[in-house]
């Protein structure tokens, strides 16, 4: 058996694992989106492929595989409906930045077509190796991937082993001769989740109490509703923008991947909807709390509330996750001014950041690996996948490798 990065080697983004014994096997196929213009895992032509989840970096590709192919794809229902939602808006977005992306939406209605539906730990057949989805904890649907064959290889895909307002934590199987997993906080510890909940609380309070608005740009899918029910209590005065909307509608009807789906759409029958751009003139009047994407400011409404919002000194806009350097979030939170290709201006409100992840950290990482008790760890999807790798190996004794993206091993 071999198995080959084609992307997410020693970097974050554009995840695509190839997994080879006389069949192949890719799993995730998604693009890099910053910088732009966006990237993609290097070529390959499975037999089978499994989709671990609906975020672009893992999803964003896989239309590409579809171009010339018929590969049967495995993945849990609301991903399919949540990928399909998410690479049809980023067709929208390539063709209006002028982006050139190597597929169409023929191509991704093709993949959807060739897509087999699989619940949680239900077996399904790949060459020698029978598939399993065990639900990861990182957003509704997500999951990691088992082979089991001669050798069992395990793949987190991105996990979170800390339950939320939204989930539970991931479930594992028993143990895995490979693990092949993410490293997206191998350097560092969350703090309690708990706490910053009770922070945002305290971060809306203080807005309200002086007149002021809240903005909270958040991914649509798994951010948005998380937060959503974090502030169940402020319902009335929550107006939801962007991709926010259909992403919510859509978790909202596959209740099974969340922790309290009656909350959940009780939530979304209170709160107000923005479908126009009349409505979004009026919303922060009406409603003091914004929930929009997106999560780093690259597009989506939230940049107009922003505009908005800018020179109120009473308002805050509120960072719930991570911020890819360079992103215009992150240049925002650094330096208190909003930049992108189209405008610059200074923002006077408050700018605040919650460690709200839907990846585990050091400990968490480190508890999947000892519970899976494998011979071999891969480390993927990080900043320095190396150091993690390294560290595996002089603390718990287990030979382990960080792929480059292009390079193989035979297991």
């Amino acid at each position: 058996m071999k198995i080959t990065m084609l992307g997410g080697g020693r970097e974050v983004g554009r995840s695509a694992i190839l997994i080879e014994d006389e069949k192949s096997i890719v799993l995730d196929y998604g693009t890099k989106i910053e910088p732009e213009p966006p990237t993609y895992p290097l070529e390959c032509k499975p037999d089978f492929a499994v989709l671990s989840h609906a975020h672009l970096d893992h999803c964003g590709g896989l239309p590409i595989l579809y171009k010339h192919s018929k590969s049967k794809m495995f993945m849990t229902d609301v991903t399919m409906e949540l990928a399909a939602l998410l690479i049809k808006d980023s067709i929208k977005v390539a063709k209006k930045e002028g982006f050139n992306i190597p597929f169409s939406q023929t191509d991704a209605t093709k993949a959807i077509h060739h897509t087999k539906i699989v619940k949680y730990q239900e077996h399904f057949r790949m060459g020698k190796f029978t598939g399993q989805l065990y639900d990861a904890g990182h957003i509704p649907g997500s999951a990691g991937v088992l082979l089991s064959g001669k050798k069992d290889v395990f793949y987190t895909g991105d996990i979170q082993t800390t339950e939320s307002s939204l989930l539970h934590g991931c479930r594992l199987p028993s143990s895995a001769d490979v693990l092949v997993t993410e490293s997206t906080y191998s350097q560092r510890n969350h703090p309690d989740r708990r706490a910053e909940a009770s922070r945002l609380k305290q971060l809306v309070d203080e807005a309200l109490a002086n007149d002021g608005s809240i903005l909270l740009p958040v991914f649509a899918v798994g951010r948005s509703q998380e937060v959503l029910l974090m502030l169940k209590d402020y319902a009335d005065m929550i107006a939801i923008d962007g991709m926010c909307k259909a992403a919510s509608e859509i978790v909202a009807d596959y209740g099974s991947y969340v922790k309290d789906a009656k909350v959940l759409r009780e939530l979304l029958s209170r709160i107000k909807f923005i479908h126009t751009n009349e409505e979004r003139e009026i919303a922060t009047k009406k409603h003091q709390i914004i929930i929009s994407s997106a999560g780093m400011l690259g597009g989506g409404p939230a940049v107009r509330y922003l505009r908005e919002l800018k020179d109120d000194e009473n308002s805050k806009v509120v960072f719930t996750g991570f911020l890819v350097e360079g992103t215009p979030g992150n240049r925002l939170l650094k330096t208190g001014v909003f930049e992108n290709e189209e405008e610059r201006f200074e923002v006077k409100c408050s700018l605040d950041k919650l460690d709200l992840s839907a990846h585990t950290d050091k400990s968490g990482l480190y508890m999947i690996i000892e519970k899976l008790k494998p011979s071999l760890v891969l480390t993927v999807h990080g900043d320095d996948c190396q150091g993690f790798s390294k560290e595996i190996e002089s603390t718990l004794g287990i030979e382990s490798h960080a792929l480059s993206n292009g390079e193989s091993i035979a297991v």
